[in-house]
């Protein structure tokens, strides 16, 4: 019950938003409203009268927001109408004679519930406009005059026709009032949602104690679904198997497993719907959202790297477009990617210090049990503090140069290159990836899953990176053949090396001198070895076009006897140095003796005792990593 109260709670917070569109932004519901999608748009003035009539546009304008009751909120079968939009066959008095289908039980309910909102004293102009219009009992035959509507050739709406790939007896209608009342909007009117709140709540339930608030208030066993998106019919709260043993066995009657007030049950999932829509991670079927529960504060967004976890956070001191001023002219004298990591540090201190010392943060994350329940896989409350000593720990130990992406879809995304923490997603493509296109893929069940246990990683300093996870994306890093270059070096190498050193630096060690304190490893040399026979061969391959740029070339020996290598290393390198004799013919003076230093000094390290065929563990690869770079960066010194 925590989760319902922390989410209740935040609702209060943030009651001041609620029903507002701003800024294309996701709208927090209304206590006792809904959403759907609407398909058809229709214009009456404030006597009832017909205007006019139009098709609505797939996209974010046909969400609308709609009153509902417990039993409409909850429908999937029988008769249940909403009490204001709903489909045609609820509220057209003449869907019955245009289809041929029964349906004058829908109306009838329909038009009965309306008349009595219309006539309370918590009625509005706009209701009483709307009752009005559809006691006339013409709304099929106003459609069909507008071009709306489509009848085949007996006269009979059929769902031959479309709308917004929904056949015609199913649409969703909603209603514009033209006259003096502003807005003219049904589903955009602020009043009209306070009104309809007040009526409903003349008509709650007989009252019980609250298992969440503790309180005596009217209670509901009826509750809320389209938690991840308008279309999701999966409950969080559901009892109506009574057959299926959901409570039998300890229970005589599901009030008895759990009792919850109305308002409380709506504030709640109102405000989780509203949190996953407006920040959160939506993504292979899975749900996690991060959020401030005591006050309107944005959190960096931990499902996202280190570098696009703040970005849209409004107070974050830190314009990403001020990287473009600076990154050619200081691209000779000093590396980017330290300046932009020294910019941007300063700004997430300044971001941290703004953390009070009450401040709450909680970790929701949902997944579908069924196509009609969905469990809270992770819950995770703490102060703001502590979570953000947390990821800045996580930030700061689990990081790796690469290309990462910045900016907005709507203005551009470009890239640019870093340190910075991978994304849990991107961990899990590491290790369970597949490149069968451009990018890695994976199962989703399996992504969501590897994306589940990461998240104590994050959010609790002292929890590790399970180790299985690491060695499968080592595991993965030792077979570059099967990726691209790009995307093995990106988006599996620099990854498992992050994840590494967060495993390696947790100990207080650290990555800055890993070499040299690593001098006598035995993986580490062996992961060092390497890099200096495969970037030996790079350089003897290198073929330059006529514009001075460097043709395509072959994939190196060490690439392609790499998994080899990493299970027998010292049986590998033999077979891979004896393939070389012919590329060192092709390196100059300066170039041969480098390399041969180089591997002598690793070599003299490695004695008899340590060189052997037992397989290397993840180790090897950062120490890859570090002496290539290590190499690159001589080999660029000396021809400047």
């Amino acid at each position: 019950m925590a989760i319902l109260k922390t989410l209740a709670e935040t609702y209060d917070v943030y009651a001041d938003l609620e029903g507002s569109y701003k800024n294309g932004q996701a709208v927090l519901l209304p206590i006792s409203h809904s959403t759907f999608n609407a398909q058809i748009e229709v214009r009456i003035d404030v006597d009832g009268n017909f205007i006019d009539a139009k098709k609505v546009e797939k996209g974010k304008d046909a969400i609308t927001i709609i009153p509902v009751t417990e039993d409409s909120a909850a429908r999937s079968s029988g008769i249940a109408p909403h009490p204001l939009c709903d489909k045609l066959c609820y509220i057209a008095g003449d869907y019955t004679s245009y289809t041929g289908d029964d349906k004058e039980g829908y109306f009838n309910a329909y038009i009965e519930q309306l008349q009595k909102w219309a006539e309370s004293e918590d009625s509005h102009p706009m209701v009483r406009a709307v009752y009005q219009y559809l006691m006339k009992g013409t709304l099929i035959y106003d459609l069909v005059k507008s071009q709306v509507l489509v009848l085949d050739s007996d006269g009979k709406l059929t769902d031959q026709t479309k709308i917004q790939g929904l056949g015609q007896t199913g649409a969703n209608v909603r209603f514009i009032i033209s006259g003096s009342l502003v807005p003219h909007e049904v589903w955009q009117n602020q009043e009209l949602y306070k009104k309809y709140e007040t009526y409903y709540q003349h008509k709650t339930a007989e009252k019980k104690l609250c298992y969440v608030s503790g309180k005596v208030e009217a209670c509901s066993d009826k509750h809320p679904s389209k938690i991840r998106n308008s279309a999701d019919k999966a409950k969080l709260i559901s009892g109506n198997d009574e057959s299926g043993f959901t409570y039998r066995g300890r229970f005589t009657a599901k009030e008895q497993a759990v009792s919850i007030g109305y308002d409380t049950s709506q504030k709640a999932h109102n405000a989780l719907r509203w949190l996953i829509q407006k920040q959160g991670y939506i993504r292979d079927e899975s749900a996690i959202v991060c959020f401030m529960v005591n006050r309107d504060m944005q959190v960096p967004d931990m499902m996202k790297d280190s570098i696009n976890a703040y970005q849209g956070i409004d107070n974050f001191d830190f314009d990403f477009d001020d990287f473009d001023t600076y990154e050619d002219s200081d691209r000779e004298r000093r590396d980017t990617g330290k300046i932009f990591a020294e910019q941007f540090n300063t700004a997430v201190n300044g971001y941290a210090g703004e953390i009070r010392v009450d401040d709450r943060v909680a970790v929701i994350a949902l997944d579908a049990a069924t196509t009609g329940r969905l469990s809270v896989v992770y819950y995770d409350e703490m102060g703001g503090k502590q979570y953000m000593d947390a990821v800045l720990n996580w930030q700061q130990h689990c990081k790796w140069r690469r290309t990462v992406k910045v900016g907005t879809e709507e203005e551009g995304k470009r890239r640019i290159t870093c340190e910075c923490t991978p994304s849990p997603r991107d961990m899990a493509l590491a290790a369970y990836g597949v490149q069968r296109s451009e990018w890695l893929e994976a199962d989703g069940k399996l992504l969501r899953a590897t994306v589940k246990r990461l998240l104590p990683c994050i959010t609790r300093e002292e929890c590790e990176i399970p180790r299985n996870l690491v060695k499968a994306a080592a595991v993965k890093a030792s077979m570059p053949q099967t990726m691209s270059d790009y995307v093995w070096y990106n988006d599996v190498l620099c990854v498992v090396c992050a994840m590494i050193r967060f495993q390696y630096e947790q100990g207080g060690k650290t990555m800055d001198n890993f070499l040299n304190d690593n001098v006598g490893d035995r993986n580490v040399l062996f992961g060092r070895l390497l890099a200096v026979y495969d970037y030996m061969e790079q350089r003897a391959m290198f073929e330059y076009d006529e514009n001075g740029k460097v043709k395509e070339r072959r994939t190196t020996n060490a690439k392609r006897y790499w998994n080899a290598y990493s299970s027998r290393p010292a049986r590998t390198l033999k077979t891979i140095k004896e393939n070389l004799v012919a590329y060192e013919r092709k390196l100059n003076d300066y170039q041969l003796m480098k390399f041969e230093q180089w591997a002598g000094e690793i070599m003299a390290h490695l004695d008899e005792s340590k060189f052997n065929n037992k397989p290397l563990t993840e180790m090897y690869l950062p120490a890859y990593y570090q002496q290539m770079e290590y190499m690159k960066k001589a080999f660029q010194k000396k021809e400047q």
